[in-house]
C-alpha cells in the first residue's frame, strides 16, 4: 500500500542529505557567515561533534532567530527566477534546520540595526530556549553532540574527521582572501589570493589569468606528494568531472581552478550539498582554458596504446634503416648490426635533449622561488645560466630568485652539487610513449627516429639505462647457415 510520508519524516529524511558528515555542517555554517559579510570568521572544533563557528557579519534580527532554523526559510531568494541571478552560497533554506535535527544546536547574534541580541537552543529539532540576551554583534553558532539520535552515522564518522573540517573551511578561504579566517590555531589574514593559496598549501603555484578564470597550477613536469587538485565556481568548491578530465589530458598534475561565470551559466541546484555543478557552456570556458594551457608548456607527440606487429618497407635515416615495430621495441639495421631500440627509452632521450635545448632558449615561463636559494661559487652560477635559470649578484654571493616552470627548488640545489637536474630527466621519461604503442602515423616514428640520430647521446638514457641492442648481421647470417 503507498502511503503519503508525514512532514517529520520528510523532514529527518532530507536533512540526512544535508548534514552528511561534520564536515558538511561546518561548511554550511561558514558558508552562512560569508553570505552575512563577514570580514572575520573563527571556527573552533573540539571534536568532529562539538564544534563552534564566530563572525562578525551583519547577524540575525531577533524575531528572525526561530524562522532560521525552520525548513525552506532563507534570504537569498525569494522565486524561482532568483535561481538565475544567484550570488549567495546559501538559496535552499535546510541547512540550519536539517543541523538542528540530529544535535544540540545554539544560535547567538545580534542584527547590526538592533540595540539587542537573541539565542535560540534546539535539541532534535525541538526549541528548548529562545529569548533576548545582549550579544556584542555579528553571530556565534554552537553544535553539540552531533549525530546523539542517529549512532549508526556517528559510529560511521572517519577517524580524520578533524581534518576534513578544517579542509572544508580552508576551500572556503582559499575562495574569499578578503575574509580573515581562523581554523583553531591556524590564522589566515586577510591577503591577496596568491598569498592565501601559498599560506594554506604551502606550495608555490605558476599563476594564470584568463577571462573566465585564475588559475593556479603546475605541469606533471613537477614532481611532489599531497597533490592539490581544487575547483571553484563562483567561489564555491564543486566537483566536476570534466573539468578533472581536462586537466588530467593537459598534464597538468596539480591545480587550483577560480572560475568566474554569470550566475545565468551556471546551475548549482544539482544536489542537496551544492557541490556539484552544470555549465551551460563548458566548451566556451574550456577553450580559453586550452588557449592559455598551450602557451604554458611544452607538448610533445602523444600516441594511442595498441597492441600487434607492425612491419613495413625499410627506410633510410642516415646509416640506420627502419624495419619495423612491435610497439615496444623499434628494429633497425646498418650494413653491418640489426638494432632492437626499446621506444621509450629512445623517446626519452630525445624528450630530454629537446627540454634542455628549450631551457637554453628561455622557452619555459618562470616561476618565483620562496625563499630564494643562495651560493657563492661562479661556476655553478655559469652552470644553472645553461639551463635558463635567472641568475643575480647580491654583493659576494649568487642568488636565484625564480626558475623555468619545468623545474624545482631540488633541481637548482642539486647543481649546486654538481648533479643534474632530476626534474628534467623525470619529464623526459613522463613524456615519452609508454610500451605497447602504435604511432598515430608512420611519420611520427620516422620523426622520431630522425630527432634520435640528431642526439648528442645515443647509448643510454637520461637515467643511464641502454637504449638499443645490436647484434652482429654475420652471427644471425651464421647461425642461419648462410655463412
Amino acid at each position: 500500500m503507498i502511503r503519503r510520508l508525514n512532514e517529520t519524516v520528510i523532514s529527518r529524511i532530507a536533512a540526512g542529505q544535508i548534514a552528511v558528515s561534520p564536515a558538511s555542517v561546518v561548511k554550511e555554517i561558514v558558508e552562512n557567515s560569508l553570505d552575512a559579510n563577514a570580514s572575520a570568521i573563527s571556527v573552533f572544533i573540539n571534536s568532529p561533534f562539538n564544534f563552534k563557528v564566530v563572525d562578525d557579519g551583519e547577524g540575525i534580527p531577533f524575531k528572525e532567530l526561530p524562522v532560521a532554523v525552520e525548513r525552506f526559510s532563507t534570504s537569498k531568494i525569494k522565486s524561482v527566477e532568483d535561481l538565475l541571478r544567484l550570488k549567495t552560497y546559501g538559496f535552499r533554506g535546510e541547512a540550519l534546520h536539517a543541523i538542528s535535527l540530529f544535535s544540540r544546536l545554539t544560535i547567538k547574534s545580534r542584527y547590526h540595526s538592533e540595540d539587542v541580541g537573541g539565542v535560540i537552543v534546539l535539541k532534535g529539532g525541538v526549541v528548548e530556549r529562545y529569548e533576548p540576551m545582549p550579544f556584542s554583534g555579528g553571530t556565534t553558532v554552537v553544535v553539540e553532540d552531533l549525530y546523539f539520535n542517529v549512532p549508526v552515522r556517528k559510529k560511521s564518522v572517519s577517524r580524520n574527521e578533524k581534518q576534513k573540517i578544517k579542509s572544508a573551511v580552508e576551500d572556503l578561504a582559499l575562495a574569499n582572501e578578503n575574509v580573515s579566517f581562523r581554523i583553531d590555531n591556524s590564522i589566515y589574514p586577510a591577503s591577496s589570493k596568491a598569498e592565501r593559496v601559498f599560506r594554506i598549501t604551502g606550495k608555490q603555484f605558476e599563476f594564470k589569468e584568463g577571462k573566465f578564470f585564475k588559475l593556479f597550477l603546475k605541469s606533471r613536469f613537477e614532481s611532489g606528494s599531497g597533490r592539490v587538485r581544487k575547483v571553484f565556481v563562483n567561489g564555491r568548491p564543486v566537483v566536476s568531472k570534466d573539468i578533472s578530465e581536462f586537466m588530467k589530458k593537459h598534464h597538468v598534475e596539480e591545480y587550483i581552478l577560480f572560475i568566474e561565470l554569470s550566475p545565468s551559466e551556471v546551475d548549482f541546484n544539482v544536489s542537496p550539498l551544492k557541490d556539484r555543478v552544470v555549465f551551460k557552456n563548458v566548451d566556451t570556458l574550456f577553450s580559453g582554458l586550452e588557449r592559455m594551457l598551450e602557451r604554458s608548456f611544452y607538448f610533445l607527440p602523444q600516441f594511442k596504446t595498441v597492441e600487434g606487429i607492425k612491419e613495413e618497407k625499410h627506410i633510410e635515416y642516415g646509416t640506420l634503416k627502419l624495419i619495423g615495430s612491435d610497439g615496444t621495441v623499434a628494429i633497425c639495421d646498418d650494413d653491418n648490426y640489426y638494432y632492437f631500440f626499446d621506444i621509450h627509452l629512445l623517446h626519452e632521450r630525445v624528450n630530454y635533449e629537446k627540454i634542455l635545448e628549450k631551457l637554453k632558449e628561455k622557452f619555459f615561463e618562470e616561476k618565483e622561488l620562496f625563499p630564494v636559494v643562495a651560493f657563492t661559487e661562479p661556476l655553478v652560477a655559469d652552470k644553472l645560466r645553461k639551463l635558463g635559470i635567472t641568475v643575480k649578484r647580491d654583493g659576494k654571493k649568487y642568488v636565484v630568485p625564480s626558475i623555468p616552470v619545468i623545474l624545482s627548488r631540488e633541481d637548482v640545489e642539486a647543481v649546486i652539487k654538481g648533479e643534474d637536474p632530476e626534474s628534467v630527466a623525470s619529464a623526459a621519461c613522463k613524456n615519452a610513449v609508454k610500451s605497447g604503442v602504435e604511432f598515430v602515423s608512420r611519420m611520427e616514428l620516422e620523426k622520431l627516429i630522425s630527432l634520435y640520430l640528431e642526439c648528442k647521446e645515443k647509448r643510454v638514457c637520461p637515467h643511464g639505462r641502454p637504449i638499443f641492442y645490436r647484434i652482429k648481421k654475420r652471427e644471425i647470417l651464421r647461425k642461419l647457415g648462410r655463412l
